[in-house]
């Protein structure tokens, strides 16, 4: 990723950690920092939080999922690519499936516009260029159809699985037929600053200890700065 390519002309802000600004129309490795992430992901709900019982977070499934991809023999690799493959949920929010279809639906139906989905497409895509950079990991346009099926398959398993643990047997009906992922242990919610832990140490593990704590470093000098 030698340059960052803006996604809109004008600057679209948002308030960051210690009260600064960001753009969130300008993917930057240079503000990515993963620790950072991880605490982000452990305060999001899995499916808007619409179960019974505590939060599952979104950090609790990327962990959970790569940990499941380790203990079915995939490389370090795929976990990697899984731990990362919401984490631009950090800065965009997780706009569920179902919402964002609604969303498309309604702007091709009621204003004649059929591109929402790719252009919500468009803007993970390239924070999620951004973030795999900063981790020296290939982006997702450079995934081999192997990593690629990999996350994906992975993602679509722990979908289901999460779904009957969350919301009861019933709502396997909701969700296409899959293996069940081979996890550590039962699917229960983890407490978020359990969830941040276990991320931050498979970011460690995965990513490198001394790339995750030097991002960290970059991050907030370059915050000081603004």
């Amino acid at each position: 990723m030698a340059a960052t390519a803006r996604l809109a002309d004008d600057a679209i802000t948002t308030v960051w950690v210690g009260g600064s600004s960001i753009d969130l129309s300008c993917p930057d490795p240079a503000i990515v920092c993963f620790r950072e992430i991880g605490n982000t992901l452990s305060k999001i709900a899995r499916f808007n939080g619409r179960y019974e019982g505590p939060l599952y977070s979104v950090a609790q499934h990327c962990v959970v999922g790569a940990q499941a991809l380790i203990n079915e023999g995939e490389s370090a690799m795929h976990a990697a690519l899984f731990l990362l493959h919401d984490a631009h949920e950090w800065i965009l929010g997780d706009l569920i499936t179902p919402a964002a279809k609604l969303y498309a639906a309604v702007g091709r139906e009621l204003y004649g516009e059929a591109n929402v989905l790719d252009a919500i497409g468009a803007c993970k895509t390239a924070w999620d260029e951004a973030i795999y950079f900063a981790a020296g990991l290939p982006g997702p346009e450079a995934w081999s159809r192997k990593q690629r099926a990999t996350v994906e398959n992975m993602d679509k398993r722990m979908q289901l699985a999460e779904a009957v643990a969350l919301f009861g047997p019933r709502a396997a009906a909701h969700f296409p037929k899959s293996e069940t992922p081979k996890l550590t242990g039962a699917i229960k919610p983890w407490p978020p600053m359990k969830a941040e832990e276990e991320f931050r140490k498979l970011a460690y593990r995965l990513i490198g200890e001394d790339r995750v704590l030097e991002r960290a470093s970059i991050v907030a000098a370059n915050r000081a700065l603004r």
